[in-house]
């Protein structure tokens, strides 16, 4: 799941039944309100069926930005006007996997921030597809790529930023330095340099 902050209210985008991403909302950060499923639509109109899943949201000049997963195949990029119902930039995804073995097999988007004028994209990736895989050990990564414009993206070189299963990173800024937490199988804390 995700949060977010905007103009006083909370918004959660989490996953839910059957892989679907939902949205809910609450001006406390403590109690929310199902407000339902997302809706994602093609560039056309069409409406994608599920899943699309491990949703992280950007907001960028009042324009709200979806990244989301199909099944950890890719990450896609959806816009929309009122949160629930969100439209591809794009039908292609502006993230896929590969080609380093570090991300091979799943990626999903954890979070976005923007840094001197550039997106960065934390994200997870796996070496196979071994959540669909009954009793198999994959090892999950975290990752960074860099973009100019939220839809072109460049995986960093030295990926996976950290070593060892330590996946689902999310970057918080204390106001002087970056903190990144990574959430696999328990929550590690790593300080920039």
């Amino acid at each position: 799941m995700f949060v977010i902050r905007h103009e006083g209210k909370y918004y959660m985008f989490a996953e839910g039944k059957n892989d679907i991403a939902h949205m809910l909302t609450s001006v406390d950060g403590i109690n929310w309100q199902e407000q339902g499923d997302l809706v994602i639509l093609t560039v056309n109109g069409d409406t994608i069926p599920g899943p699309y899943g491990t949703p992280s949201v950007w907001i960028d000049n009042g324009k709200w930005y979806l990244f989301y997963e199909r099944n950890d195949e890719a990450i896609w990029l959806a816009v929309s006007n009122d949160q629930k119902t969100w439209t591809n930039v794009q039908d292609a995804p502006v993230l896929r996997k590969g080609p380093g073995a570090y991300d091979s097999g799943d990626v999903a988007s954890n979070q976005v921030i923007k840094f001197k004028g550039k997106y960065y994209m934390y994200y997870h990736g796996s070496s196979d597809a071994g959540w669909a895989v009954p009793g198999a050990t994959s090892i999950w990564t975290s990752n960074v790529a860099m973009s100019a414009d939220l839809v072109h993206w460049v995986k960093y070189p030295k990926n996976p930023i950290v070593e060892g299963d330590h996946s689902s990173p999310i970057m918080v800024s204390d106001g002087d330095k970056f903190r990144l937490y990574t959430m696999h199988h328990e929550v590690w804390l790593y300080y920039s340099r």
